[in-house]
């Protein structure tokens, strides 16, 4: 009989105080209210076929799907292998709630912003550290909840043709805190022995790795040393999340690597992750870049909270 089972080790993002993470995730839950808000919901977003109503319904709380219930049942029951294809999902509960007016899809986002917020007052504490199954495999329930804010980051990126207002430094730092904090967590899976800075001129995140897990953590804007990638917040994220073409992006110079060799180290990285869209093409990207923050962030715009 299967039973919970708790994260051993080091795990990154997981091991800070819930009470500080529940603050940074409803903080960011927050910000995509505010944008989601503003936008004109009936106008096309950057995504195709896909107007702003579609990419916000994925994204809340109905009764068809309720945000988060899926992720503690998982942990409750230990039951981790395995996960079923949040791109059917997604696009099923576009359809069922494509009629949707404005005003239920705001409350629907309002519904899951209040869910996570009794997650993190009732439940944190004895769940938060349980595995949990996910599309990039078994990882703490926190760290699964905190990686909703890199699709939060994304898609309010994606309204901005909507006339929505643009988000806010920290929604984009808490998507960039969790494109690194679950990289961090696949490399350590693979057994890369690696440290990984993604730097913005106003501060950036580390995530080191070995066997024993991964730590994640802020870093002070400034010059490092170690393997990593500096440009604007937008540009890590919507190069990660495949909305701007990554060479251009390096020939430009506004994003630049620092021991471009060192990223191929990380290539396994893709090879825990069954079924990745373009996977053996990302393997052949821009000395394994692409690999990483491109496969990584692809995969979390795919996640079913």
């Amino acid at each position: 009989m299967l039973g919970p089972v708790a994260a051993t080790g080091r795990f990154g993002i997981a091991e800070t105080d819930p009470a500080e993470l529940g603050r940074e995730v409803l903080a960011a839950w927050d910000d995509f209210l505010a944008v989601a808000a503003s936008a004109d919901l009936g106008r096309p977003s950057r995504l195709p076929g896909w107007s702003g109503r579609d990419t916000c319904v994925h994204l809340g709380s109905w009764d068809d799907s309720p945000v988060l219930d899926a992720i503690v049942a998982s942990a409750r029951a230990g039951d981790v292998e395995g996960a079923s294809d949040p791109d059917a999902q997604n696009d099923a509960l576009v359809q069922a709630h494509r009629d949707a007016s404005d005003a239920q899809v705001l409350d629907a986002l309002a519904r899951g912003r209040d869910r996570i917020a009794r997650f993190f007052a009732d439940e944190a504490q004895e769940v938060g550290r349980l595995l949990s199954r996910s599309t990039v495999g078994p990882l703490p329930v926190l760290s699964l909840v905190h990686a909703g804010t890199y699709e939060l980051a994304v898609h309010a990126l994606d309204l901005a043709p909507c006339g929505a207002r643009p988000p806010s430094p920290q929604l984009l730092d808490r998507g960039l805190a969790s494109l690194i904090d679950v990289t961090g967590a696949l490399s350590a899976r693979a057994g890369v022995d690696i440290a990984l800075i993604a730097m913005t001129p106003s501060g950036g995140w580390r995530y080191t790795s070995d066997t024993g897990g991964w730590t994640t953590a802020p870093v002070p804007a400034g010059p490092f040393d170690d393997v990593g990638v500096r440009g604007a917040a937008v540009d890590l994220l919507d190069a990660s999340a495949g909305r701007a073409g990554l060479p251009q992006l390096l020939l430009s110079r506004r994003l630049h690597v620092q021991h471009l060799p060192q990223w191929m180290r990380l290539a396994p990285l893709l090879d825990d992750v069954p079924g990745l869209p373009g996977g053996a093409a990302l393997k052949a990207g821009v000395g394994g870049l692409s690999s990483v923050l491109g496969g990584v962030g692809k995969v979390l715009g795919r996640f079913r909270r």
